[in-house]
């Protein structure tokens, strides 16, 4: 009742001023060429391939498995991507879609210090229980370890600058399986003999993962992405890069890098999960107005987050 006073008080007080205003219901606002509901439009059969869960040995997360996914389903995505930087992830995306089976829940291995490294076993384990994606170390490389101020970590390449033995396996492995070849956190200079050498090999599936935030870490420039992507590689690109606890890039910068790529050779993902950040599901539907607000076309954002994911998993 008081809720219902207070409108008519208030239409009664804008009708005074306004008298052509009725109380017919309001046209959705337009900014930038976006509404809420082409937003959730475009959100609709969204796959985000870069999501974080619980539980975690090192990082605070903002919620497992079962509760991402559920919140994906109901905000109407295709699916996601489980990661962890230290165990298999593919026997946790079987399970979650037992109890989620309406959208695509796809996992598989990082190859960190936590599974051997570049442990083709593990590999060929994760692909025999249908694992779909292989990244390369993330928090184990050495690139990585050097940007946080360590030594050691693994490397791809051997003095020389040629890959190391223990790679060749692996990309066999993908490829016989038709697995996703991710980069993970290595430096430009290893993602450049990767992507070569799986191009070599006739991959089909291939990424280079959060390419604008490893230009913060590893030093990649767009002209570095550009050649990747003319190589067949998809350049992911994260939401986690524009966060005010992270990196900041402004939103427009990223909308330019992916124009300068091309978005047709572009992801967005969100790379949550962090308890600092919103749900993936909710951070992919902020992404999404983000980037219309930021200039890029609706069938480009589309592009991002549907087309583009889709082909590369195969889903």
């Amino acid at each position: 009742m008081l809720a219902q006073a207070s409108k008519q008080v208030c239409l009664g007080t804008i009708s005074r001023f306004h008298p052509s205003f009725s109380e017919a219901p309001l046209a959705p606002i337009q900014l930038h060429g976006e509404s809420l509901s082409n937003i959730d439009r475009i959100l609709e059969g969204a796959l985000d391939i870069h999501v974080h869960f619980s539980p975690d040995p090192k990082v605070e997360r903002r919620a497992g498995a079962v509760e991402i996914a559920l919140q994906a389903r109901d905000m109407g995505m295709q699916g996601i991507v489980l990661k962890s930087h230290e165990y298999p992830t593919h026997p946790v995306a079987a399970t979650t879609s037992e109890l989620v089976p309406e959208i695509n829940i796809l996992g598989g291995i990082a190859l960190d210090y936590e599974v051997g490294g570049l442990n083709s076993y593990a590999v060929e384990a994760t692909a025999e229980m249908g694992g779909r994606v292989v990244w390369m170390p993330t928090f184990s490389a050495k690139a990585d370890r050097e940007t946080k101020g360590l030594e050691g970590g693994i490397s791809l390449l051997d003095k020389s600058g040629a890959l190391v033995p223990e790679i060749h396996p692996i990309l066999e492995t993908i490829k016989s399986h038709d697995m996703v070849l991710a980069t993970g956190h290595i430096s430009t200079a290893e993602s450049m003999a990767l992507v070569a050498e799986a191009r070599n090999m006739g991959i089909q599936r291939v990424v280079v993962t959060h390419a604008t935030t490893m230009s913060f870490w590893t030093g990649m420039t767009v002209e570095d992405m550009k050649e990747l992507a003319r190589m067949g590689a998809y350049i992911e690109h994260c939401l986690h890069v524009v966060m005010p606890t992270t990196h900041r890039l402004d939103p427009k910068d990223l909308a330019k890098t992916i124009s300068a790529i091309g978005p047709e050779r572009c992801i967005l993902s969100t790379d949550f999960g962090q308890d600092f950040h919103p749900m993936p599901a909710e951070g992919m539907r902020m992404g999404i107005g983000t980037m219309l607000r930021s200039g890029m076309e609706e069938v480009e954002v589309g592009m991002l987050v549907k087309d583009n994911p889709s082909r590369l998993m195969g889903t």
